[in-house]
């Protein structure tokens, strides 16, 4: 019996240690079925037993004494696999991961005349006098293009982009990567029309056309297509002679209709006006109650007419329509006149509506405020003489509905705000806190990134969350030990959203406000060349914050120069305060995820990030005395 038990136990032993020694594997990303936006290459990471060898698609795969692992790997077009194989002794576990590869656009042959229209169905367009509105569609390469507007015009040109290598915003901001073919395609026919006085009131749609070209079209096209691209399987095309085909856009338009112009009138609290429907940002931290006047729509924005020039786009949900007679916001700035305040000064401006408005940093001494709808009847500037910063007030009018205010500082930029009391616009310019040299005193936010949200994750399931806040957690003690008052936007995993993070620190009347993150990058990057730390700004008095942070973080982690950005990030858009945000390292690299994990290296971070902050209180100070 006591032999039988023994014989038992020695069995169950071996099995379990037989079925410990079976390696483990967890693929973080990509998640299984997970369509990728990569081109030819792309990452994998995860984890296995520590110890494991690892191959990836018969790839060998370094793996981290930790277990982590990240590859960089060809994949194909369609649903492709990655076969995982981690292998530990004499043990051995295999994992498929399915992945989407979307097919790239691709170029037509020239055996069939061919169109392709990729716009959005249902898209709605209102264009107004003046307009110049743009149209493109794919087609069979080498043709003749053109289009036509029912009952509006016919035969407008249309030509087609040669394809050529273009930079690509993906490469420029994260690094090398490959460039995406719908760069590279050929067929892209694009043409424009400006649009005059004529109205179209019932919504209409643009009909493209092509046409088989004749020789001598062929040999125009040709010549002045670059030499090394020519293609002579375009002489096919004439073996379809007279052949046209056409089709509709997928978007619908009316031009001058009968209820643009109209006022439309903010509703968000703070609203963002754009250069394009969806694109840059043209000015921020629009009021509700500004009201300006709306020539059209766009895709769900409307395009707002904001001085004799110069125009913007708003989304539609965020205003609202006023009836019609309602007038645009329209003043004339009669006087402009200076308070001087122990922390700031403050500049008022009567004017007769909420008109929208920009704010621009000419330099670090100078910042000037436009006021679309507004025109100049000045007699007074009245200033507070007593006031330490402000040096000359300068009012111009760069063209009708225009108003502009320039002031010159004494002291480089620190924050300012535009408010309004009624219709009586606030120009605040914030003052350096007092002793500005020291960190003694200072007031400063400490966002850690993320949460509720996990942020990214390392290879070892290690979330950016945590990561960030571990950092913060020691920036925070290394601050108060050097005499600054710090504010958390959160001490735990408990979060607050996103926009309510710069809310804290107006709360508290910040001097600086950091917020910290970890990193990762989009697919299709290489991150074995593309990574290290950077650092995050937004407004011009930002910068020299980012950049002395930024010195002092390479130096500490010892990883590579990942690069000084203007980035546009809601946490760092706030203007009353320098903000930057900091991209301490990078979660999807084993080594850099395990040294995240360390208590050296987060006080590594936390000690740089503090002495940045020192650094330009000092170098602010010197610039003040210079």
């Amino acid at each position: 019996m006591k032999q039988s038990v023994f014989i038992f136990l020695l069995v169950f032993v071996c099995v379990s240690s037989a079925l410990a020694e079976k390696p483990n594997i967890s693929i973080v990303y990509p998640e299984n079925n997970a369509s990728v936006a990569a081109v030819d290459s792309n990452f994998i990471f995860g984890s296995v037993t520590p110890g494991s060898a690892l191959k990836i698609n018969g790839f060998e795969v370094p793996v981290h004494r930790d277990g982590g692992f990240l590859a960089f790997l060809p994949i194909q077009p369609g649903s492709y696999f990655y076969e995982v194989i981690a292998i530990k002794g004499k043990d051995t576990a295999r994992v498929i991961r399915t992945i989407n590869v979307p097919l790239p656009k691709t170029s037509f042959d020239y055996n069939r005349l061919k169109i392709r229209i990729d716009e959005n169905a249902g898209e709605r367009y209102a264009l107004s006098s003046g307009e110049i509105f743009r149209f493109s569609f794919q087609g069979t390469p080498g043709c003749r293009a053109w289009a036509s507007i029912p009952g509006y015009a016919d035969s407008i040109p249309m030509a087609e982009n040669f394809p050529r290598e273009q930079p690509f915003w993906g490469r420029a901001v994260f690094g090398e990567g490959a460039i995406p073919d719908s760069l590279k395609i050929k067929g892209i026919y694009s043409g424009f029309i400006r649009i005059d006085d004529r109205v179209i009131e019932d919504s209409v749609r643009i009909r493209y056309n092509l046409r088989v070209p004749d020789l001598d079209y062929i040999i125009s096209y040709m010549k002045y297509r670059p030499s090394h691209d020519i293609d002579f399987d375009i002489l096919n095309l004439l073996k379809l002679k007279d052949s046209t085909i056409g089709g509709n856009s997928a978007f619908h338009l009316r031009i001058n209709p009968s209820n643009f112009p109209v006022t439309v009138q903010f509703t968000d609290s703070v609203q963002r006006m754009r250069v394009e429907p969806g694109k840059g940002y043209l000015s921020i931290f629009q009021p509700r109650g500004v009201k300006a006047i709306a020539l059209g729509e766009n895709r769900g924005w409307y395009r707002l007419k904001l001085s004799e020039t110069q125009y913007g786009w708003v989304a539609k949900e965020s205003v609202m329509q006023l009836p019609k007679g309602i007038l645009p916001a329209r003043s004339f700035v009669k006087s402009v006149r200076m308070f001087s305040e122990r922390d700031r000064a403050v500049i008022e401006i009567p004017l007769s509506e909420v008109h929208p408005y920009r704010v621009e940093e000419t330099d670090e001494n100078s910042i000037s405020l436009y006021i679309y709808g507004a025109d100049s009847d000045t007699d007074w500037l009245r200033y507070d003489s007593n006031d330490p910063d402000l040096e000359f007030i300068e009012w111009s009018q760069p063209e009708p509905q225009l108003y502009k205010l320039t002031l010159t500082l004494r002291r480089p930029i620190w924050g300012y705000d535009v408010l309004y009391d009624g219709t009586v616009m606030k120009f605040i310019v914030n003052r350096p806190p007092d002793k500005v040299g020291s960190l003694k005193g200072k007031v400063i936010v400490i966002d850690p990134g993320h949460s509720p949200d996990r942020g990214a994750v390392g290879p070892t399931g290690l979330t950016e969350k945590d990561a960030n806040l571990n950092i913060a957690l020691r920036l925070e003690d290394n601050l108060m030990r050097k005499g600054a008052k710090v504010v958390m936007t959160r001490s735990d995993g408990i979060g607050i959203p996103l926009y309510d993070r710069p809310k804290v620190a107006a709360a508290v009347d910040a001097d600086l406000f950091v917020s910290v993150h970890n990193n990762a990058l989009p697919d299709g990057i290489n991150p074995f060349v593309n990574n290290g730390s950077s650092v995050y700004y937004y407004h011009r008095h930002s910068f020299e914050l980012a950049k002395d942070v930024y010195d002092r973080l390479v130096a500490a982690t010892a990883l590579p120069r990942y690069g000084l950005y203007h980035g546009n990030l809601a946490v760092t858009r706030s203007t009353q305060y320098p903000a930057v945000l900091v991209e301490c390292a990078f979660m999807m690299l084993p080594e850099q995820e395990a040294a995240l994990k360390t208590k050296d290296f987060q006080n590594d971070i936390a000690e740089a990030i503090s002495k940045g902050i020192e650094e330009f209180l000092k170098d602010y100070e010197r610039r003040t005395k210079e």
